[in-house]
């Protein structure tokens, strides 16, 4: 479990919420976050956890007994490009070794996950955790709500393109690795629409949040 508990009084507990942020590849959802100035926020970045943990020795070790010496570089590293070039795809390998990537790292993500949630400062309003596969990997199970960041797909592929010098094809081979957006949108206790300004959507957020932080 994730739960965060703080004691506010000595016979009563307070539960910090946790809020789960769905949304597709490119949708804006850290923008969105980091654009909310009323509360302080938890902000768990999930992805960068995984990120992260690629350069843990055992993880290390793991990944080099199971991906080919084309994923690493002269010293031992990741490259990252090559091993998403190796798990994302619509092949039957390319599913096996994204599956086989999680297994080796997701314990550690979401170990990682818990650690930040029971170690929050006691100032803070609300715990955001944001991941790509939230509902996939079943962290969103220990999240309190869901909100979904809902932009446009033309949208979503112009910033991926831009920001993260992406082709159609690989956000398309990406994508197949994640639930479709609308059964994330149907899975959501909230919908906000990402097709304006960020401060608009951050408004949006906002008003959530101060529902769902006072509630």
């Amino acid at each position: 479990m994730f739960r965060r508990t703080l004691h506010a009084h000595p016979v009563e507990l307070m539960s910090v919420p946790i809020i789960g942020i769905l949304g597709g590849i490119g949708s804006g959802k850290s923008s969105v976050i980091r654009h909310v100035t009323e509360f302080q926020l938890q902000i768990i970045d999930a992805d960068k956890v995984g990120h992260d943990l690629l350069q843990d020795p055992d993880i290390l070790k793991q990944l080099r007994e199971t991906f080919p010496t084309s994923v690493f570089d002269t010293t031992g590293q990741v490259i990252r490009s090559n091993l998403a070039a190796q798990v994302f795809g619509e092949s039957p390998d390319h599913k096996a070794a994204l599956a086989q990537l999680q297994l080796i790292v997701h314990p550690g993500i979401r170990a990682e996950i818990k650690s930040q949630v029971q170690t929050v400062p006691s100032d803070i309003d609300a715990i955001i955790l944001d991941a790509a596969i939230l509902l996939e990997s079943g962290w969103a199970d220990e999240c309190d709500h869901l909100v979904y960041i809902h932009t446009p797909k033309p949208t979503r592929i112009q910033r991926v393109i831009s920001t993260r010098n992406w082709t159609v094809e690989e956000l398309a081979h990406r994508e197949l690795a994640q639930l479709p957006a609308d059964l994330k949108k149907q899975r959501a206790n909230f919908i906000i629409d990402n097709s304006g300004t960020i401060n608009e959507a951050a408004h949006h957020m906002t008003e959530i949040l101060r529902i769902l932080i006072n509630s």
